[in-house]
């Protein structure tokens, strides 16, 4: 039998965790309709739930998607879409947390915009980056889409406290080299945004918090 590379193995283990995981958020979601009018302290358990269980997804994402970056294996597929669409797809899949935490989401973008992006790099993204705005924000969260000079920023708006100043403008080998899980903060979440918004050329992805 020929031995297959360790990473390889790891890439398809989490492949199917993240199918696991699909199944899970799509029970809980359909648990947190039907509990609609339960006890409050029912409905906080399961968005909870569906919160760490998103996250642990996005992770999961995240690690195959740098893998089969860092192999050259992963091709973007550009194909036009339509942003403010994008921005407000999101919104509705992950609404139960924005009312369960009573967070306001404000999308800023003409609704005619359309851009030439890999929808699922950008969902990724806004993923990453809008999960953790809506864990530390205070009451709401802006996103906002704007394009000049050939490319396509989007901005993602909160009233949190803001990234320490110890994980902003890191770029590069050194985001690679922070990536410290004795930390608490692995930093793996700008890791990945920092390495995917090259991808999306001709769009570019750029969030921060404030």
């Amino acid at each position: 039998m020929s031995s297959l590379d360790f990473s390889t193995v790891l890439a398809i283990g989490i492949h199917d965790m993240k199918n696991s995981l699909a199944l899970v958020l799509s029970t809980v979601d359909g648990l947190l309709e039907s509990e609609a009018g339960s006890a409050p302290r029912d409905v906080e358990q399961l968005t909870k739930l569906r919160y760490e269980a998103r996250r642990l997804s996005d992770n999961l994402v995240q690690l195959l998607t740098l893998f089969r970056t860092g192999r050259g294996l992963y091709q973007p597929r550009l194909a036009p879409q339509p942003v403010y669409e994008l921005l407000e797809d999101y919104y509705l899949l992950n609404r139960p947390l924005f009312d369960h935490r009573h967070v306001s989401y404000e999308i800023d973008c003409d609704e005619a915009l359309t851009w030439p992006l890999d929808r699922q790099l950008v969902i990724s993204v806004l993923e990453n980056v809008i999960t953790n705005a809506v864990r530390y924000t205070r009451s709401r969260i802006r996103a906002s889409a704007t394009a000049a000079d050939g490319w396509l920023r989007l901005r993602i708006e909160d009233d949190g406290p803001g990234f320490p100043s110890a994980m902003l403008g890191r770029r590069g080998a050194d985001a690679e080299a922070r990536l410290d899980p004795a930390a608490g903060r692995t930093g793996l979440g700008l890791y990945f945004c920092a390495s995917i918004a090259p991808c999306t050329r001709p769009a570019a992805a750029a969030a921060t918090s404030s």
